[in-house]
């Protein structure tokens, strides 16, 4: 998953609770309304996250697919 989309994902999650909410009962479906085309990794650790708490669920995309920025 690109560091863009991860920030798509949660960026959206973040400012709107109704795709936050559906993004955690039907992740599949709910990303697929919503247009985000993923790997099937990257669609199966979106799934296995869904039911952590918002927090940890964002902890754990960025742990397993975020940049590691380092400033120079």
């Amino acid at each position: 998953m690109s560091w863009k989309m991860i920030n798509r994902i949660l960026g959206l999650a973040s400012v709107n609770q109704n795709f936050r909410q559906q993004l955690q009962r039907d992740p599949r479906a709910t990303l697929e309304a919503y247009g985000f085309e993923l790997t099937s990794e990257e669609l199966e650790a979106i799934c296995s996250y869904a039911s952590l708490p918002f927090l940890q669920f964002c902890r754990r995309l960025m742990e397993d697919f975020g940049q590691d920025e380092t400033i120079q």
